[in-house]
């Protein structure tokens, strides 16, 4: 029987940030994790251990239609599950996921996972929306923060 995750409850308007100014990854990470501790999301260890994971686990991705990160940790660091998009606005330097290779991205979804099973099955979902070219152009055009959340929404609906 396939588990599912109710990513609608993931997604919370609070947790759309599309005008961010960051000059590398590090920075982001410490702006993002400052902001969902202050929300009641994470724990204040947080952006540590996001950092730690992602040098030894990188989250970049280069898809069909779109350069991204999918930044995530340990479920002990997070308080609610949630799913946090950012863009910021410049393309920052990452490094791919499984290949180590170097790649730039403006686009970010954190993910709070709260149960380890989860993470494959929200990956997959992520896999799924970035083969479609209407959700690509919506993340990457939309500016607006509520029209973003209302646009995940539905597309995480799907």
């Amino acid at each position: 029987m396939a588990m599912s995750v109710d990513y609608q409850s993931m997604l919370h308007p609070e947790l759309i940030f599309l005008d961010l100014t960051d000059q590398n990854e590090a920075e982001l990470f410490e702006q993002v994790a400052q902001r969902l501790e202050k929300l009641g999301y994470v724990q204040n260890t947080y952006a540590d251990a996001l950092k730690k994971r992602e040098q030894e686990f990188p989250t970049g991705l280069v898809t069909k239609y779109l350069a991204l990160a999918l930044p995530h940790t340990d479920p002990e660091y997070v308080d609610k599950a949630f799913i946090c998009m950012v863009k910021n606005a410049t393309a920052l330097d990452v490094l791919q996921m499984g290949l180590n290779e170097p790649m730039q991205t403006q686009y970010f979804f954190f993910l709070g996972i709260t149960a380890t099973k989860n993470q494959v099955i929200l990956l997959q979902k992520f896999m799924q929306l970035l083969q479609r070219k209407a959700f690509v152009k919506g993340v990457t055009t939309i500016s607006k923060a509520d029209e973003m959340f209302e646009f995940l929404q539905q597309e995480f609906g799907k």
